[in-house]
């Protein structure tokens, strides 16, 4: 029984557990992303994708002569909107209790460094490469 107690604790959670990291010698609080976050970071991230259908005379899809659907990505809208969503998630990860950190703050950081902790980030909130495609441009941090 007090197993799924247990088990029930930290799956509920959610941003209240809070992890300390080590970034380049420097301490630094994370917390895990909430779902609603996640949903938030994918809308960034697909921003940038523009789907075409064609439609037939009666405004149905599927049934036209060419049964064809086109979709655009800008590449640098594509790398960009994945770097928003990865600075995205740095922040609302450090923010907790009052301190509050901006997209801009993270932008600001080093050079590798917001790659460093948004590594941590996907780890500490058990994210997947179908969660978000950031995750694997990120990877080799």
């Amino acid at each position: 029984m007090s197993n799924n107690f247990e088990m029930l604790q930290k799956l509920s959670s959610g941003k209240n557990h809070i992890e300390e990291i080590d970034i380049n010698g420097v301490k630094l609080n994370i917390r895990p992303l909430s779902d609603g976050e996640l949903t938030k970071l994918q809308v960034i991230e697909k921003k940038p994708y523009t789907m075409n259908m064609k439609l037939n005379s009666k405004g149905k899809r599927g049934e036209t002569n060419t049964n064809t659907q086109d979709m655009d990505v800008g590449m640098g809208e594509f790398t960009q909107s994945q770097s928003e969503a990865m600075y995205t998630a740095v922040a609302w990860s450090l923010s907790i209790d009052d301190d509050k950190f901006t997209v801009d703050d993270v932008r600001n950081l080093d050079k590798g460094v917001p790659e460093l902790i948004f590594k941590e980030v996907v780890r500490i909130s058990k994210l997947n490469e179908s969660d978000l495609s950031a995750i694997k441009n990120f990877r080799k941090f």
